[in-house]
């Protein structure tokens, strides 16, 4: 399995500082920069763009691979597959 650096121990305080991580990882990865959330999606500048685009317009859900995070829930954490987008993945999805 690869890990491409992802620390599965990290437990994120919330969901939106989950997949804020995924979607850098992700754009870091794929040379994005600069992602942010607006008006409820994920965007980033591709390289040498000067104009974002929304991830979940130029990701390939079907050769994306979901990264599993830790998200704090009162005195447990609980495990969750994301996608790069923000979005939850599929329970069949597969996973870094």
């Amino acid at each position: 399995m690869i890990n491409n650096g992802i620390d599965s121990n990290t437990i994120y305080p919330d969901l939106k500082a989950a997949a804020a991580a995924v979607c850098r990882r992700w754009c870091e990865q794929h040379g994005y920069s600069d992602c942010f959330y607006q008006q409820g999606s994920w965007w980033a500048f591709p390289a040498n763009g000067v104009l974002p685009i929304k991830i979940y317009d130029v990701i390939d859900l079907e050769h994306t691979k979901a990264e599993r995070i830790q998200v704090k829930y009162y005195s447990i954490a609980l495990s969750v597959a994301l996608l790069p987008d923000g979005c939850i993945a599929p329970h069949n999805h597969p996973e870094i």
